[in-house]
């Protein structure tokens, strides 16, 4: 049964571009992504997509962007919210178009033919996400090509069964490059596509969220974080995201691994519970120990200009064992120069007995 959904009020906002729709729920109630009332949309990314699911026109949909930017997590909300089934599996360089059809297999004794992603999201009218698309073989995506177009899908080791696609079925693909390999070394395994299928996709490119969609993200999934951490750590996402772009531009990497949103949301929830690591390092175990040498200390240096020392952050910090703040740099420096007083003092008072004695032997040998 079809229901009138109105896309405004769903997504909470007057600048949806489509108001209102016909969609029929998913009868498959664990194929529904669960729904993250944290998730913040960027309205941009948000109108391109929902153009594309209500309006597909025979089209499939090709998001790209940087590791951990939510290009899946996009959809999944969108899904969610929509009460829109969904399919999908990450593919490989091992990846065979059986692994999308599906392939016969032995259950009690007796072989029966089990469907793939692909042929249950076409017959349920679901979302089949293909994640990292672009390191699956151009020859077996070639298997795709008719189904792209909304064409029935005929499964010859099914006895020849035909699946006609349903209305509701669309079909979404990420991938970390736009099908003309990697441009920027991150990203081994990515493949040259055919152009003759990316023919058949509508693109949208993703970037990291703007800071002020992150900042929200950190404010509604870590409220205890406080507002000055989650600044100072955007601004620390930006610096380094900078010089990633920089070196990218220019031909030179600089930084080997960029600094996703994933990784922030990582931090994040680190820093916002009750341990006793500091900041620097959290980012050391999150994201700067996976960088060589002198990255990882270009990294640190980063993190000492925006959260300040890591001795002085634990001077404030560190706990003693009955759970009191104590001062870790200055009672070490006063107890090691009060040591160093005495052992001078010590010093000089034996340099002084061995002068009296000396003088005391030449006394009595002159004698």
């Amino acid at each position: 049964m079809m229901f009138n959904v109105n896309l405004k009020k769903v997504f909470n906002s007057e600048k949806i571009v489509i108001e209102e729709c016909e969609l029929e729920p998913s009868n498959l109630i664990d194929h529904i992504p669960n729904l993250d009332k944290n998730y913040v949309f960027e309205l941009n990314v948000l109108n391109e997509v929902l153009l594309y699911l209500i309006y597909p026109f025979k089209d499939c949909l090709y998001i790209s962007g940087p590791s951990g930017c939510g290009k899946t997590t996009l959809i999944l909300q969108i899904a969610a919210r929509l009460n829109w089934g969904v399919e999908q599996i990450t593919l490989s360089n091992k990846c065979e178009s059986l692994d999308l059809i599906g392939h016969t297999t032995l259950k009690r004794g007796e072989l029966v033919y089990e469907y793939g992603p692909l042929t249950r999201a076409m017959l349920y009218g679901e979302i089949l996400i293909l994640n990292e698309i672009d390191l699956m073989s151009p020859g077996d995506l070639s298997v795709l090509n008719d189904v792209l177009e909304g064409k029935p899908l005929t499964i010859l080791a099914n006895n020849g069964e035909v699946i006609k696609p349903h209305p509701q079925f669309r079909v979404i693909a990420t991938a970390n490059t736009k099908g003309f390999g990697d441009m920027t070394g991150f990203y081994n395994g990515a493949r040259l596509l055919n152009q003759a299928f990316l023919d058949r996709w509508r693109f949208i490119e993703m970037g990291y969220p703007k800071p002020i969609v992150e900042l929200e993200m950190l404010k509604n999934s870590f409220p205890d974080l406080g507002l000055e951490m989650s600044k100072k750590l955007l601004h620390f996402a930006h610096d380094l995201r900078n010089v990633v772009e920089q070196g990218i531009e220019n031909g030179v990497r600089q930084i080997s691994a960029p600094f996703s949103t994933r990784t922030l949301l990582k931090i994040a929830a680190l820093l916002s519970v009750e341990t006793p690591y500091t900041v620097h390092k959290i980012i050391k175990m999150c994201f700067a120990l996976r960088l060589p040498d002198v990255e990882h200390e270009y990294v640190m240096r980063l993190c000492n200009d925006i959260f300040g020392h890591e001795k002085q952050i634990l001077k404030v910090t560190q706990k003693s064992d009955l759970g009191n703040e104590i001062e870790v740099s200055e009672n070490n420096e006063d107890h090691s120069a009060e040591s160093d007083t005495d052992s001078k003092e010590v010093k000089v008072e034996k340099k002084s007995r061995r002068r009296s004695k000396n003088s005391t032997d030449r006394e009595e040998s002159v004698a």
